[in-house]
């Protein structure tokens, strides 16, 4: 009773057969190895380098902003209005910054393979929006000013460097893969 056709599809005493053709599930393999590649080197560095200065800046703020808040309970807050007012636009301007650079990384990673320039250009915005968020640190408070000039020069030689890690990538220098 038992016909061949229900024998060769049943699973429980054996292994299910290939029921797709071979060029229809090589083609749905590949497709699916591609959409789960790692995104390339240069992209991965940029976009760490991007996610740091935002952490920081999210987290420096953050606390500032606590501790400010509760120090105003208790003492009168005095003095030029007016620098706090441009001081206070400055750290919402690097906050948006730190957002959008964030974004632009995460993106950037988040990208299927196929998609590889877009990925690069992805990463040249959070790279270009991290160089104007650190030019915007540099006129920021001048409290802890030597501090303050060792951390811009930091930024910038990390700046420069994803610079040329994208551009060496991009011309095949770094041996990532396209």
């Amino acid at each position: 009773m038992d016909s061949p056709q229900k024998k060769l599809g049943s699973t429980m005493d054996g292994e299910m057969p290939h029921l797709l053709p071979v060029t229809v599930s090589e083609t749905v393999s590949n497709s699916k190895e591609t959409r789960a590649a790692p995104p390339p080197d240069a992209v991965v560095i940029v976009s760490e380098w991007a996610f740091y200065p935002g952490f920081i800046a999210f987290l420096f703020y953050t606390l500032h902003y606590a501790i400010t808040s509760a120090l105003s309970l208790f003492f009168l807050l005095t003095g030029a209005e007016a620098e706090a007012a441009k001081v206070s636009v400055l750290h919402v301007g690097m906050l948006c910054f730190a957002a959008l650079q964030v974004a632009a990384a995460a993106v950037a990673l988040r990208l299927p393979r196929r998609r590889g320039w877009v990925r690069y250009a992805f990463a040249y915005l959070a790279l270009a929006l991290a160089i104007v968020g650190h030019c915007m640190f540099a006129a920021g408070d001048h409290f802890f000013r030597i501090l303050r000039t060792v951390g811009i020069f930091i930024y910038a030689a990390g700046d420069v460097l994803c610079f040329l890690a994208l551009l060496l990538d991009l011309l095949g220098l770094l041996g990532g893969e396209k």
